[in-house]
């Protein structure tokens, strides 16, 4: 055996061994592991002197990191106890000659004597820090794959076109809700969830992108156990090797069930917002035909619209006026209904005898005799040419704000949604208050306009948006960057800012930014953002980057004072309502009242809902002051002939409480007549079903609707059509500068004849002088609310 023992200190001593990434020792079973002898490798993959071993200055076992050393020792003596001749450890850290730990793998090879007790033991160490960082890595890049696919509803599958192993992500099993412990989702197991009515053309589109290899694109519905139906998308794709040799197969499933059910109900309520509400003032175009589709009539509207003469008509299929990007699809639908005896009903782009464009609301049905059977089929057709462009300019006005031209609120909220992770900084004016009061608003208008237009000119931000939201506040915005970057950008836009000089009267100034800057979710991104800002404002700072720390530090004081106060004022019954006069612009006369709730202190003063209807909200008191205001507004009007209207947000109609609250008191007072409900938007309503019933058990007892804020902020006619508004309360900040704004005077414009054609009385809200009121007549607006006429009181004034 000492033979033996020789030869290995020989082997681990040649050229031979010491060559390559692995470096070994031969070590005693005594006295801690005492190293005997140890290949020249060591020192040279960690940094030791080869004596440092061999003379006791250096202890393997000390070597090992603290928190693997316990298992590293116990897995050596579980092997000589079980006899074992070699055995590997699970890696563990080993302290390199620069005090750093590597990832090692350990094959120990233990020696015996002729007693078989233990003589010698010979490890062979392999780095693997490497290695090891890179599975760790590839294991976080598919724990965020995992993530990705989770969120967007997207799965996998893989087809090695070389052993034909087929692979399927986990999402693809959560799709096709198969649970993977009981079944190996291949791609057969796959197709037998298909709809049976479309499962032969996917395979068939399977089997064809196999034998040709080409790409392939589908979408196709899955039929569940229980009856669901899940409409998916897929796509599929080839990998090919240097030599062009396709290799792999793969594809992606996507849910896309929500996405299908979204598009069916943007359509139905498109049809019929603009078909119904144009009905009482565009002139129909009616037209018959055969069988086979070949035109039999047409009155004089259809002539008038098409330019074709009635003699160019007859007996030509309808098709002589469909425009080129109608997709053939949509004509076989058509077919198919009307054949089934059923109405058809759809927004369609024509092209007239000249090549001009235009929209018709159409609806075809069939004429049916008296067996039954189909004679001939009747077009109904009413031009909204008109409110389609209307519609795609508002929705370009929405978006950018009527002063600098810069994106506004809506659209960076939107922007925020379709995000990543985004970073977003508020540039604001210091003291800019002062130069509106010096020079005058016109002139702070002009220096607003000016910081915006050097915003945008200024290199480095060409992948940032810049927005502006209100009076002297800017935002600088990235949907996907590192936060250094950010910072370093926008801190240096603010230094660049203050150098700017700015001509006012002859006077060359410049400005100093507070800048606020949030990394937080999406979600409460601005919010945040806006928080910090208030802090910078507070503190004096110039930059202050938002953290929850200053989130409760600033609040905290203030909503401790504010919670008290409203406990004190709901005990002593003062929270109480007020009344605006709403006038009529025709008479003068003060026809309607608004309600608006105010909180009365202990010093008699009636304090803005601004200060505590947050606290309300968030101390689950705000159900309870909805309930007050609406029981004093009912019985204050219970015995007069005004309407009057009250506050409701989305969340006031969802909430049961309320809604049940509101039905008994229009059960108890019976005035639904005269009473208004003002719905106040919200970014998106979650549930428009339930808005909807609400609306509609309102409308039984009487009652309209007002869509408050409109014209800013995320009001679309959309918004306004499936809330069946009887008014529109054209928002404040369009008025207030009407007279010196000539995009927000275009803006109010537009909505006045908008609504005027659909019906709807228009009311223009923050009337604050007579020039305001003058123009808001001379626009044709219905109705003015303000501080023109009366602030809001306890008392009704006539």
């Amino acid at each position: 055996m000492q033979e033996g023992r020789e030869d290995y200190f020989s082997f681990v001593n040649s050229e031979l061994f010491n060559v390559g990434p692995m470096v070994s020792f031969v070590w005693k079973n005594d006295n801690g592991w005492s190293v005997e002898s140890v290949s020249k490798n060591v020192s040279a993959n960690f940094f030791y002197e080869v004596d440092d071993f061999l003379n006791g200055k250096l202890s393997y076992a000390q070597l090992i990191h603290p928190d693997d050393r316990t298992r590293v020792i116990q897995e050596l003596k579980d092997a000589c106890m079980n006899k074992k001749h070699a055995f590997t450890y699970e890696p563990y850290r080993l302290k390199d000659g620069n005090n750093e730990y590597r990832w090692i793998r350990n094959t120990t090879t233990i020696l015996y004597d002729d007693d078989q007790k233990i003589s010698y033991f010979l490890g062979y160490i392999f780095d693997v820090t490497k290695t090891r960082n890179n599975l760790l890595q590839l294991k976080e890049h598919d724990e965020k794959l995992k993530t990705a696919q989770a969120l967007s509803r997207i799965g996998n599958w893989e087809l090695n076109l070389q052993n034909n192993n087929f692979f399927c992500s986990e999402q693809l099993y959560k799709i096709f809700e198969i649970n993977p412990k009981k079944i190996d989702l291949s791609y057969n197991a796959c197709l037998e969830i298909v709809h049976p009515k479309e499962r032969k053309l996917v395979s068939q589109l399977y089997l064809n992108s196999l034998k040709n290899i080409e790409p392939y694109q589908a979408q196709y519905r899955l039929l569940m156990q229980d009856g669901r139906i899940k409409h998916v998308e897929e796509r599929a794709d080839y990998y090919f090797d240097k030599n062009g040799k396709p290799i792999k197969f793969i594809g992606t499933i996507q849910d896309i069930s929500e996405r299908k059910e979204i598009e069916l109900e943007l359509k139905k309520t498109l049809s019929f917002f603009k078909s119904h509400q144009l009905a009482m003032d565009e002139s129909s175009m009616v037209s018959k035909s055969d069988l086979k589709g070949n035109i039999t009539y047409v009155n004089e509207n259809v002539c008038k619209i098409t330019g074709y003469i009635r003699e160019e008509l007859l007996g030509k299929p309808h098709n002589i006026l469909r425009h080129p990007e109608n997709p053939k699809e949509l004509f076989v639908d058509l077919w198919n209904t009307i054949k089934a005896k059923k109405v058809w009903k759809k927004i369609l782009k024509n092209r007239d005898k000249y090549g001009k464009d235009y929209w018709v609301d159409t609806t075809i049905l069939p004429i049916l005799d008296e067996k039954n059977n189909i004679v001939e089929y009747i077009a109904v057709r009413h031009n909204v040419t008109q409110m389609v462009h209307q519609k795609e300019q508002l929705d370009k006005i929405a978006n950018r704000d009527t002063l600098t031209g810069l994106g506004n609120r809506y659209k960076l909220l939107n922007d925020i949604q379709k995000s990543k992770q985004g970073a977003l900084a508020i540039l604001n004016i210091d003291n800019f208050t002062h130069t509106n009061d010096l020079y005058g608003y016109e002139i702070g208008d002009d220096v607003i306009i000016e910081f915006g237009m050097k915003l945008v000119k200024f290199e480095n931000l060409t992948d940032f948006e810049i927005y502006h939201l209100q009076a002297d506040e800017y935002v600088v915005f990235h949907p996907d960057i590192d936060k250094e970057t950010f910072y370093t950008t926008v801190s240096d836009l603010q230094e660049r800012l203050s150098r700017v000089v700015i001509n006012v009267k002859d006077e060359l100034m410049t400005y100093d930014f507070s800048l606020a800057i949030s990394y937080e979710d999406k979600e409460k991104l601005l919010a945040s953002a806006d928080m910090a800002l208030r802090i910078a404002k507070k503190q004096h700072k110039d930059i202050v980057i938002y953290s929850d720390e200053i989130s409760l530090n600033s609040e905290y004081e203030n909503n401790l004072i504010w919670v008290k106060k409203l406990k004190e004022a709901i005990k002593t019954n003062n929270i109480i309502a007020v009344y605006q006069p709403i006038v009529n612009n025709k008479t003068l006369k003060y026809e309607k009242y608004e309600s608006l709730v105010r909180l009365r202190d202990k010093d008699g003063k009636l304090n803005s809902p601004y200060f505590f209807l947050d606290i309300a909200k968030k101390t689950k008191r705000y159900s309870y002051i909805t309930q007050v205001m609406i029981a004093q507004s009912f019985k204050k009007f219970e015995n007069t002939d005004k309407e009057f209207s009250i506050n409701l947000t989305i969340e006031d109609i969802l909430n049961r409480d309320i809604n049940s609250f509101i039905f008994t008191m229009l059960e108890s007072y019976q005035i639904g007549e005269r009473v208004v409900f003002e719905i106040v938007e919200s970014e998106s309503i979650e549930n428009f079903e339930e808005v909807f019933k609400f609306i509609a058990v309102l409308k039984e007892f009487g009652c309209k609707i007002a869509i408050d804020d409109f014209g800013t902020g995320y009001s679309n006619f959309e918004y306004l059509m499936r809330l069946q508004a009887d008014y529109i309360k054209i928002d404040g900040s369009l008025i207030k500068d009407i007279c010196s704004n000539k995009n927000s005077e275009i803006i109010v414009s537009t909505i006045v004849d908008f609504a005027k054609k659909l019906g709807i009385k228009t009311i223009a809200e923050f009337v604050e002088n007579k020039d305001i009121l003058n123009k808001v007549i001379e626009l044709g607006v219905d109705y003015s609310q303000g501080y023109y006429f009366s602030q809001p009181k306890e008392a009704i004034e006539e």
